[in-house]
């Protein structure tokens, strides 16, 4: 008899395991304690479009038992064997599941986690959601409200749709607790926080709602917010202090405060997961009445308005503090803990299997992602791609497409690559090529069979967003650098919502961004700066300096002005190497681009340096003229090269004036402009004193900090989660399940 080729598991989960509006850390939580008790676990990541969640960032509770290997990651498209199809939340069911797993399960479970959302639909939509989770887990499905609160919404809703005997009790997650701070002696403090920035802390009227009351200067306010969050303005009548979630964490946090103000409704969001954490830490919530059927003597209840009165009365009455605390261990020892998560489990299916099995070939199969750039007048586009490609884990295939005329240095780096060409260089009309490149793309992405499509450029091509929409499968992502110019390509930025991920690569000087981008950074993924080389892949001086043809005991200058394709640098590279002709002791290197239109004629002794990356070269430079593009400032930063920066100043480039403004700002080199070229020289004398090298040398130290993690590997990571994530899409069919705020 032939073996099954499927996995076979205890559990097989579906779940959205980012950080946003779904309870995640109770989720794991939960997964966590099942696999402590042998069973088997395998979670098919999903993606819909009813939940909300910051830009495509894993919970972490998710990703450190993904780490341990404790649970089973599966991919779309995997055939799995189960005692139990677990759907955590039915907005998972927002529309159909076109690449789900193939699912044979004794028993189907889907929990039902916002009884609001589900009310508000309409019955043929109920009806929809209910078909839908049947066609992904295989079957008819019984529902696990998780609190008294959902179960009366799904009785009052759907009272003909079997429901587990027991509540689905979500479990308080895996949190240590930090020792509480003597915080405000002499008045209560009262915080609120989210474990997501897609869950709001704040109201936008807050502060101006009359439901409110900060007038008391008896209660001190904390807040912990994302740093571009709607906040109060200052000054307030009561204390407050403000933390951006980037200086602190949650746990961290929870020790500064007595209260919790939560910002749900019971209606909404009936067992909220903020709650649970301040339960585990101590923390007392405020909840409006409606919460009093599911934390019962563990929390204070009242309106918005009572607040400050409840924290003053809480405050002067020790004993209730402790009382309350105590019914919040008890509480979780009888309800939320795993024990009682185990027991559910129990009751639905059993102790675990015996021999189970899931092995990780087919739980999570080889993908694809298919890389798309535009050509640039640089690398910068392919560069970044490339470096991101290479920190793919080893089950993801990339492959490339690009306008660039250099899409050969990917093939050299072992990746399959193909070029395509770009209007602007065969005068093609744009509507044509657009269709064109629509038909292209489709055939692409029809062959290769992509979980992704990345993109970098700086605007996404009608033909990009044709093929993307006739491939809903595919996860699309935005790789999209900042300092755009005022009011550039406007319409682009509004095709951003196409993209399941935008992610903006770490700039330095991103304070001094003043471009349209800024207004939209809440809604991408910031990671460190990305760079194609890390520090050990550099060259050591004598070895680059072989190379090159350079001698490593004297002053070696790099310039690399960029190729030239859009401004005339010519100009500035003859006036610096005649300004350094016949010095002694230096040594000078260009740098040639192999998309720069027309070859450099250099006089001899000068070398030529063309082996890419240039980057892998930097060690045999004492310092360098350059341009402030992107990648050549990240790489000149990491690597302690002092520059004279000449930036590219045309109307298309990105405002590299204000890379250069920070360097000088910062003392990592100097700043000569394409229309002074005069000042070259002098920059040039400047640099060539050993003291100022030494200094600036000295100031980028500090910055070091900055380049610890490339920002390229939190990126493949992000690629390669969604990869393997079930993406659900509105529009797919002509119903999708309701969003509420």
């Amino acid at each position: 008899m032939a073996r099954s080729s499927a996995i076979r598991l205890d559990i097989c989960v579906l779940a959205d395991i980012r950080k946003g509006d779904v309870a995640s850390p109770s989720h794991a939580a939960s997964l966590e304690a099942f696999v402590a008790e042998a069973y088997s676990v395998g979670v098919l990541p999903v993606a819909s479009p009813a939940i909300a969640s910051d830009p495509y960032t894993l919970d972490p509770c998710y990703r450190r038992l993904f780490e341990d290997a404790r649970i089973t990651r599966l991919a779309p498209g995997a055939a799995v064997e189960c005692s139990l199809a677990l759907g955590l939340d039915a907005r998972l069911f927002a529309a159909p599941m076109n690449a789900a797993c193939n699912i044979k399960a004794e028993h189907r479970v889907v929990t039902l986690e916002r009884p609001a959302s589900f009310t508000s639909l309409t019955p043929r939509q109920r009806e929809l959601m209910r078909s839908y989770a049947e066609e992904v887990l295989g079957g008819s499905i019984v529902w696990a409200p998780n609190t008294r609160i959902s179960r009366d919404a799904l009785f009052f809703a759907a009272p003909h749709w079997p429901t587990t005997e027991k509540d689905w009790v979500p479990v308080v997650p895996t949190h240590t607790p930090r020792l509480r701070e003597a915080t405000e002696g002499a008045r209560p403090s009262v915080g609120m926080a989210r474990v997501a920035r897609a869950r709001p802390v704040l109201p936008a009227d807050w502060g101006e709602n009359e439901d409110y009351d900060f007038s008391s200067a008896n209660v001190m306010w904390r807040l912990r917010l994302a740093p571009d969050a709607h906040r109060p303005s200052w000054p307030q009548a009561a204390p407050m202090q403000v933390w951006p979630d980037t200086e602190i964490s949650l746990a961290d946090f929870f020790a500064k405060i007595d209260i919790l103000a939560n910002a749900d409704t019971a209606a909404e969001e009936p067992c909220p997961i903020e709650v649970l954490y301040s339960l585990r830490s101590g923390v007392v919530p405020f909840l409006e009445p409606e919460y009093r059927t599911v934390f019962s003597g563990t929390a204070i209840y009242g309106r918005c308005s009572e607040l400050t009165q409840r924290a003053l009365e809480f405050y002067d009455n020790p004993d209730l503090a402790s009382d309350l605390r105590d019914g919040a261990e008890d509480l979780i020892a009888t309800t939320f803990s795993a024990n009682a998560a185990v027991k559910w489990l129990r009751l639905v299916i059993g102790k675990p299997r015996v021999n189970s099995f899931a092995p990780a070939v087919h739980a999570t199969p080889n993908s694809t992602a298919l890389f798309f750039s535009t050509n640039g007048v640089g690398l910068g586009h392919l560069t970044r791609q490339l470096a991101i490609a290479r920190r793919l884990p080893s089950r993801i295939t990339p492959v490339f497409l690009s306008h660039s005329k250099a899409i050969d240095i990917i093939g050299a780096h072992g990746f399959v690559a193909e070029h395509l060409p770009y209007h602007a260089a065969y005068g093609e009309r744009k509507e044509h090529w657009n269709a064109a490149l629509a038909d292209a793309l489709e055939t692409a992405i029809a062959f290769y069979r992509p979980r992704a499509v990345v993109f970098d450029g700086n605007v996404p091509f009608v033909g990009l967003m044709k093929a993307m929409e006739a491939s809903p499968d595919a996860g699309r992502v935005w790789i999209r650098r900042a300092f755009w110019g005022s009011n550039r390509d406007l319409d682009a930025l509004e095709r951003g919502e196409a993209f399941d991920l935008i992610v903006e690569p770490g700039e330095l000087a991103w304070a001094r961004d003043d471009g349209p981008t800024v207004a939209l950074r809440p809604h991408t993924r910031e990671v460190p700066p990305v760079t194609l080389l890390d520090g050990h892949e550099l060259l050591e001086r004598s070895d680059a300096c072989e190379r090159i043809g350079l001698d490593p005991d004297q002053t070696n200058i790099l310039i690399a002005l960029g190729a030239g394709n859009n401004i005339d640098t010519s100009n500035m590279i003859a006036r610096a190497l005649a300004h350094l002709h016949g010095r002694s002791r230096v040594g000078v290197a260009v740098a040639q681009w192999r998309i720069a239109e027309e070859a450099l004629e250099l006089p001899p002794g000068v070398a030529r340096l063309t082996e890419y990356p240039f980057s892998k070269f930097l060690r045999a430079f004492d310092f360098a003229v350059a341009a402030a593009g992107y990648n050549t400032f990240a790489e000149h930063v990491k690597a302690a090269l002092p520059t004279i920066w000449v930036p590219n100043e045309h109307a298309e480039q990105d405002q590299q004036i204000l890379r250069a403004r920070f360097a000088v700002a910062q003392n990592l080199g100097l700043l000569v402009r394409h229309a002074a070229p005069f000042d070259l020289t002098g920059s040039l004398d400047r640099m060539l004193q050993s003291d100022a090298g030494d200094e600036m040398r000295a100031a980028h130290e500090p910055l070091r900090q900055e380049y610890s993690t490339n920002g390229a590997v939190a990126t493949a990571q992000a690629i390669a989660s969604l990869c393997e994530t079930v993406i659900v899409r509105e529009g797919q069919k002509n119903e999708t399940f309701q969003v509420l705020p």
